[in-house]
């Protein structure tokens, strides 16, 4: 229940912003070439929305293993020995965001003061998407884990779709 309210919640915001980069950007070349003028926020304010939804997506993405992987050695094993490679991943991927939460919460410390000239707000909102996203994939990952985990212990199967599935 709380995984399918955070990433609807994640899904909905992510489509969101996205809407607003649609309509603007194509608003602002509507405006250059028909008319010579500009909206002066169109390219700071839908770059900074881009990073948002980078870093949301991912969460997204990692729910759903969508991301890019090489699996050509993963998918050449089965059962506890993938489950204990998947575990490393995860782990290094866990170390990985939780070094990106921290530094982005160090970074956000001397963004406050920093405006961003066009849109008149702290360029802090924009790199707030760095710990907030990788905060986010870290809960998505749990649950992967936790697979890995239970294949580890034998109480799940790791075998290719359509492949029969080894003894452990």
């Amino acid at each position: 229940m709380f995984y399918r309210i955070l990433n609807k919640s994640i899904r909905v915001l992510t489509i969101l912003f996205l809407s607003v980069i649609t309509v603007i950007v194509p608003v602002e070349v509507f405006l250059r070439y028909l008319f010579g003028k500009s909206l002066y926020i169109t390219e700071e304010f839908s770059r900074y929305l881009m990073v948002w939804v980078v870093f949301l997506a991912s969460s997204l993405a990692l729910r759903e293993d969508s991301h890019i992987s090489i699996g050509i050695l993963v998918n050449r094993f089965y059962g506890r020995t993938r489950a204990w490679i998947n575990l490393i991943a995860q782990a290094l991927l866990v170390t990985f965001l939780v070094f990106l939460i921290i530094e982005g919460i160090i970074a956000l410390h001397f963004q406050m003061d920093q405006i961003i000239p066009s849109l008149g707000l702290p360029i802090f909102w924009f790199y707030l998407a760095i710990p907030v996203g990788s905060f986010f994939m870290i809960l998505n990952l749990l649950p992967k884990v936790w697979e890995s985990l239970k294949g580890i212990l034998g109480r799940h199967s790791y075998s290719a779709p359509g492949e029969e599935k080894s003894p452990l």
